[in-house]
């Protein structure tokens, strides 16, 4: 005589283990598939014009007071770093006021005017450069935290 099988257990530990690697599949597609924010369509029913409140979302992200850059800026423009979102080597975002216009989050080899694109970002500063490899002109770091 063999022995009642657990078919239950073993029906809850399959559908257990495909739903995590339905989860882990569905997080990679979706990182590794990140459009330019100016290519993503707006989710539907959302307003066509949303406000944002920049300082706000700069202290979200770590930002206390807004640093320049030590290098100098471009001569007509001045580019200040307002927070990171480091991604994998190669990926990540920045939210940068350049000039007088309102906070914008670009992502790594975006063009930020004048011919410069974002180069890189790390855990605590951007690097902008008039190509998308080679030497930065520009190295921007977010200011340092004081202990609360």
């Amino acid at each position: 005589m063999h022995p009642s099988r657990p078919w239950g257990l073993y029906l809850i530990t399959f559908l257990s283990a495909l739903c995590a690697a339905v989860s882990a599949v569905f997080w990679l597609l979706g990182t590794a598939s990140v459009a330019p924010q100016e290519q993503r369509a707006a989710p539907l029913g959302a307003p066509a014009s949303a406000v944002v409140d920049s300082q706000l979302l700069a202290r979200a992200l770590g930002a206390g007071v807004v640093e320049a850059a030590k290098a100098a800026p471009a001569p007509t423009t001045q580019y200040q770093l307002l927070g990171v979102v480091a991604g994998p080597v190669g990926r990540g975002y920045a939210l940068l006021v350049v000039g007088n216009a309102p906070p914008k989050a670009y992502s790594v080899g975006a063009a930020l005017g004048e011919g410069l694109f974002l180069q890189s970002v790390s855990s605590r500063g951007a690097k902008i450069g008039s190509k998308l490899q080679g030497q930065a002109l520009l190295e921007l770091s977010l200011p340092t935290l004081s202990g609360s």
